[in-house]
């Protein structure tokens, strides 16, 4: 097969799974605000719930990095993974449709749980897949394209619910949209029944695949130490404090829209979360430029801060047209992490950990940073949504602190990329 067809088919097949996760997480937030604001349950269940998330989210991904070394199937599993991811957002309907009191709690945890499980797949794997079918500069510009994808899940999902919605009610869009992700889950698990480059373990001259893998190739994953480089840990620690940051704004952005300013659960709620959504469609792929073109050090920098300088000017903007502009200002920086991290992470360490080194970056960075933050946010508020506002101008200060702290990632050599990969 030519190349150029093979990172085409590499290239859809990420991108539909990475349009489809992204798209259905954002309903966790949504979630949060629609029982806060219908159901009356407490901040203090609403951040229990996004911590059961994110911790699922961070643990798991590890657990799914080394298999898929291992296995060498990172695009097979991405298949699986939006298959759990579905079922926990069915989960969720059913708790929304027919429980109440404890047992709406308990049932809001599970669904939390098993949907955090099936968003513990994507990222690493999507980005090993592309790592290994793009292994020269465009690299960066590659993960931007899919990450603008993803971004695009997150913009239309919020319209398209309130659209489903209007018709068959906000529990019935959520059962839609769980049955959306069961068939993009089996077309890409399909879709790797064809050739497709399977496995960042072994480079494929001649990729002759059988069942979605390398036929009569045996995968050698590196030891998991091997991912564990000054460079990989040093990049963790930085995506640890940046998510905290920016996703204990963003998931909170939905609950602090509906009982702040006002929108309550509807169709100006879904506008305002796809404006700051929709501005990674065009960010991601301009950061994957940058990042191809530029030190990837300052770039990542200048999204941090950037992000932090727009959530202050957001919170200080009257309304209107210029608050939004400041929305979207947050999510053109926010939401650019995907490109960024993730090529990074490619320059530090060896052929056949690429899976595991996503893993601890994007899962116990970007997304354990994740889990912390919204936690974080519920301590600030203390119980009380009106404080949501102190707790992101809070959040925005370890956000240019994270920005600060990229000067301790030491400076990769223009060659190390292409030597992983050989």
């Amino acid at each position: 097969m030519d190349r150029s067809i093979g990172r085409l088919r590499s290239l859809t097949l990420t991108s539909l799974a990475h349009f489809t996760n992204d798209g259905t997480v954002f309903f966790v937030p949504v979630i949060a605000a629609i029982v806060a604001s219908h159901r009356g349950v407490s901040p203090g269940v609403v951040t229990l719930l996004f911590l059961v998330f994110y911790t699922t989210s961070t643990v798991l991904s590890l657990f799914v990095g080394r298999l898929s070394d291992h296995l060498g199937r990172p695009a097979s599993l991405m298949g699986l993974g939006l298959g759990i991811l579905s079922a926990g957002l069915f989960g969720f309907y059913l708790t929304l449709a027919a429980t109440s009191g404890p047992l709406l709690v308990a049932a809001l945890l599970g669904s939390a749980f098993l949907t955090g499980a099936g968003s513990s797949f994507y990222h690493p794997l999507g980005a090993s897949v592309l790592q290994a079918s793009f292994r020269d500069r465009s690299m960066g510009m590659a993960l931007g394209i899919n990450g603008a994808l993803g971004s695009l899940g997150r913009a239309l999902y919020p319209s398209l619910y309130f659209a489903a919605a209007a018709v068959i009610g906000n529990y019935g869009s959520v059962a839609l949209f769980a049955l959306v992700g069961l068939a993009a889950g089996a077309a890409i698990w399909l879709g790797v029944r064809v050739p497709v480059a399977e496995t960042s373990a072994a480079p494929a001259p001649e990729p002759a695949r059988q069942g979605g893998r390398l036929a009569g190739a045996t995968p050698t994953p590196a030891r998991p130490a091997d991912a564990l480089t000054r460079g990989i840990l040093t990049l963790t620690v930085v995506a640890f404090l940046r998510s905290s940051a920016t996703q204990g704004i963003a998931s909170w952005i939905p609950t602090y829209l509906a009982t702040q300013r006002g929108l309550g659960v509807s169709a100006d709620l879904g506008v305002a979360v796809t404006t700051m959504y929709a501005a990674a469609i065009i960010g991601q792929p301009v950061f994957g430029l940058l990042v191809d073109r530029l030190d990837k050090r300052a770039v990542l920098a200048a999204s941090s801060i950037g992000s932090a300088a727009a959530m202050l000017g957001y919170l200080g903007a009257p309304g209107g047209w210029i608050g939004t502009a400041w929305l979207f200002a947050f999510g053109l920086f926010t939401f650019s992490g995907f490109p960024l991290l993730l090529s990074m992470a490619t320059d530090y360490v060896p052929r056949g950990a690429n899976s595991l080194a996503n893993a601890l970056v994007w899962g116990f960075g970007s997304t354990a940073g994740g889990a912390i933050g919204p936690l974080a946010t519920g301590v600030l508020i203390g119980g009380d949504y009106a404080r949501l506002g102190f707790a992101f101008a809070v959040l925005a200060a370890v956000a240019v602190l994270s920005g600060a702290a990229t000067v301790f990632v030491p400076r990769a050599a223009r060659t190390t990329r292409m030597r992983a990969f050989g």
